[in-house]
């Protein structure tokens, strides 16, 4: 995309997503020395947002879901200057991702399965792309039968995929999702990814938000794969397939793994916190949490029960307990607003995010 850019003398790029894209393409326009501008919603993994800060793009935070960020990066604003990078407004992501198709045919020949995480379903139709091209060109005979997977928070195209009536997805939910990376409620390849299924007889499936964890775990355990939630789904799909017997013994089956899980920390809290010495990781993930949700909150500030309102998994005692401790350090102060206490961040406490998101990126 950028090498597109360049050709087409472009030297500022727009991209909305929800990290993995964004943090590329930061990469290589500060390689080129081109301006970037993310949009990204404010529930983004910390990790992702520390590359972004890393490769000195300009960060733009637009709602709590990708649905909101993808929105306004079709703004007039940026329609003459900026070169359109958001992977559902740029067809070159597809032709890009459809070369997975060809490295998995390379690297192990034909698989009779590929098993892939859905958000908007741009990669499944990415894959179907590349192996429909392997087939018209007389490379392989016949084709793989495709499984999408979602989070049963936000599923989507599972449920048009079932002929369900469409769902109504709570964003309180979907905020406290594992699979944050796939989360997206209006998914612009929904037909395309539907058709693909189809076509390749393949099926779609909803995987419990309790799987996910057990995911990572066995995919670490067993493989020395660390992946994101989003990607452990494949796996915990994979197990479903095997027990409702979808699949051969002797089938050839691909879980496409499609981020590290460096990038979350709460993952790794989660994970650690069944080990006896996991206090001071969940304690410092809680206050990282705490600070972030402050700065997102800009000049509007934030009180302590919205904190627990988003954050969730803390008690409202141990949130003022938190922000206590974090006024102590200088790291953010409060005002009195009629009969609520707001908490804003200061230029300090910018500085130690700042700091602590580089940080948790280079673990």
């Amino acid at each position: 995309m950028i090498s597109h850019a360049r050709s087409w003398d472009f030297q500022k790029v727009i991209c909305a997503s929800n990290g993995n894209q964004g943090a590329s393409i930061a990469a290589y326009t500060s390689l080129e020395g081109m301006t970037c501008i993310n949009i990204i919603p404010s529930e983004i993994e910390i990790g992702k947002k520390a590359q972004l800060i890393a490769y000195n793009s300009k960060i733009i935070i637009e709602g709590n879901t990708i649905d909101d960020a993808i929105n306004s990066a079709l703004a007039p604003i940026y329609t003459k200057e900026y070169y359109q990078c958001t992977p559902e407004f740029n067809p070159l992501t597809i032709e890009a991702q459809k070369t997975m198709a060809f490295e998995i045919f390379k690297d192990i020949g034909f698989p009779d399965w590929v098993i892939i995480p859905m958000g908007n379903g741009g990669c499944l139709v990415s894959i179907w792309k590349g192996f429909s091209e392997l087939k018209e060109s007389g490379v392989i005979e016949k084709l793989p039968k495709l499984v999408g997977v979602q989070s049963e928070v936000c599923s989507p195209i599972v449920e048009a995929f079932l002929h369900k009536e469409g769902g109504t997805f709570e964003e309180k939910n979907i905020l406290q999702s594992k699979a944050r990376s796939i989360m997206v409620k209006n998914p612009l390849y929904q037909a395309a990814a539907i058709r693909a299924i189809n076509e390749s007889k393949g099926t779609a499936l909803v995987m419990s938000e309790n799987l996910i964890l057990s995911s990572i775990g066995d995919l670490a355990r067993y493989e020395g794969i660390f992946a994101e939630p989003a990607s452990a789904l494949t796996i915990g799909a994979l197990t479903t397939l095997i027990q409702h017997h979808k699949m051969k013994h002797d089938d050839i089956i691909v879980c496409l793994i499609t981020g590290s899980g460096l990038k979350a920390p709460y993952v790794l809290e989660a994970l650690s916190s069944k080990a006896k010495t996991a206090g001071m990781g969940g304690i410092l993930s809680t206050k990282l949490k705490i600070l972030s949700q402050i700065s997102i909150s800009d000049k509007k500030g934030i009180h302590g029960a919205k904190l627990k309102e988003i954050i969730g998994s803390v008690s409202l005692p141990a949130i003022y307990q938190h922000l206590k401790e974090l006024e102590s350090k200088k790291l953010i102060n409060r005002k009195k607003q009629g009969k609520k206490v707001l908490y804003f961040i200061t230029e300090e406490g910018k500085k130690v995010l700042d700091a602590m998101d580089v940080l948790i990126t280079l673990l």
